[in-house]
């Protein structure tokens, strides 16, 4: 008889939504060529980053970002300790 196994997930981390867009955003603040690209995208300086991160549409920008690219959101997801899924439920839960 063949089996199919489902592949293993990652448990889910526990991490709220705020708590995986700062995490997205130090991970942004990391990558020179990715900051790079989210502020040409954006049309934001860097000099806005703090003032916009103060609030929640900044974040669901942020996380729109990481989901547009698949290999930046395996790589966002893998450094935050994160399934990838889990990203795209943060950025439902700030939508909200």
């Amino acid at each position: 008889m063949l089996r199919f196994d489902k592949p293993a997930q990652p448990a889910p981390s526990g991490k709220d939504a705020e708590t995986i867009g700062i995490d997205a955003l130090g991970f942004l603040a990391s990558h020179d060529e990715l900051m790079r690209r989210f502020l040409d995208l954006t049309g934001l300086e860097v000099t806005q980053l703090r003032t916009e991160a103060a609030k929640p549409a900044f974040f669901v920008g942020l996380l729109d970002f990481l989901l547009a690219n698949e290999d930046d959101l395996m790589d966002f997801a893998g450094s935050a300790g994160l399934d990838p899924s889990e990203v795209e439920r943060a950025r439902d839960t700030l939508t909200v």
